[in-house]
């Protein structure tokens, strides 16, 4: 359930930091005193980094991955509908071992692509917005009793899909995705946010955030930490020798009560971070889900001076973190 820089590493080795398209919105100037920072709009929540950091994110909603595809859909959907229909016609069409049922046009010139496997179909939905940005998923297993409700699901998606300039948040009650953000109901389906960010001006530095809808708690930051459950950050260091813990406590941020642990290690004349705050989260909530947010140290080690210059940017970020309306 718990984020960690496995996520990061992941993102590098498929290259996604050096794709333009899979940037995260920002605003210029962003929110915080210095200029250099920009604001962020990742699910529900807003934050600010270092301009010039590599971000890239990755959405979630009905637990299925909802991927931007182009900014020019309504001349490329037909393209990719034909495409999908005849490699599952063929059986070639990737991540699933369906063949094509039948095609349901939806609202607004979005498409759904069902296909089957002895009881069990996948949807490969392509939703289009008025503004012309094209997006995919792919839901796999929906049985026969699911089938009329992954439909409408489908349907009322494809009506609550919209485009969003990059520098502007989602209105009142938006989800913002990349490109646009979604108006389904509050607290009715599943959402969640993974972000990874290079950030600029600190090399060996990086940041993550979670976010995600939740059906049970697990037990809180600290009490892993006190008991050794170590995130995988955290463990590395542990494992690495002698760690002194700088931070370990509850933490407001934003009228969100968190908890937070930050410790450090020098080992092979490098210094070392892992500073994390979580946020349990409302069972089912969408709008108070759980949050996991956390800066990170690559093998090069930090060019942080002190622990004090490490925490004060850590705070920075942190402080930045605020749901949207």
């Amino acid at each position: 359930m718990y984020l960690t820089n496995r996520f990061l590493l992941c993102m590098f080795a498929l290259g996604l930091f050096n794709n333009s398209s899979a940037l995260a919105s920002t605003t210029e100037g962003g929110k915080m005193n210095d200029n250099s920072w920009n604001t962020h709009y990742f699910g529900r929540f807003e934050i600010s980094l270092p301009r010039g950091s590599e971000v890239s994110a990755d959405y979630k909603l009905f637990n299925e991955n909802l991927e931007l595809i182009s900014k020019n859909g309504k001349s490329q959907i037909r393209n990719s509908v034909d495409q999908k229909v005849e490699e599952l016609k063929k059986g070639r069409a990737i991540g699933t071992p369906t063949f094509y049922e039948k095609t349901v046009p939806l609202d607004n010139g979005s498409v759904l692509i069902i296909s089957r496997l002895n009881k069990f179909r996948t949807f490969n939905v392509y939703l289009l917005t008025s503004k012309n940005t094209l997006y995919h998923m792919m839901a796999n297993n929906i049985s026969e009793e699911g089938l009329e409700g992954g439909i409408e699901k489908m349907r009322m998606l494809s009506n609550a899909i919209y485009f969003r300039p990059p520098q502007e948040a989602p209105p009142r009650g938006g989800f913002a995705i990349e490109a646009g953000y979604t108006m389904l109901d509050n607290d009715k389906f599943f959402e969640t946010i993974y972000m990874g960010a290079q950030i600029a001006g600190h090399p060996g530095t990086y940041v993550s955030l979670l976010t995600k809808s939740i059906l049970t708690q697990e037990d809180s930051l600290i009490k892993r930490f006190e008991q050794r459950q170590y995130d995988e950050a955290i463990g590395e260091l542990v494992n690495s020798g002698a760690v002194k813990t700088l931070r370990k406590r509850e933490r407001v941020v934003n009228n969100i009560k968190t908890e937070e642990v930050a410790v450090s290690a020098r080992t092979d004349g490098k210094q070392f971070y892992a500073f994390q705050i979580e946020y349990a989260g409302t069972i089912e909530s969408n709008t108070r889900p759980y949050i996991a947010l956390e800066l990170g140290t690559h093998d090069k080690g930090s060019d942080f001076k002190t622990d004090e210059e490490a925490l004060k940017f850590w705070d920075q970020v942190v402080d930045s973190l605020k749901p949207l309306p």
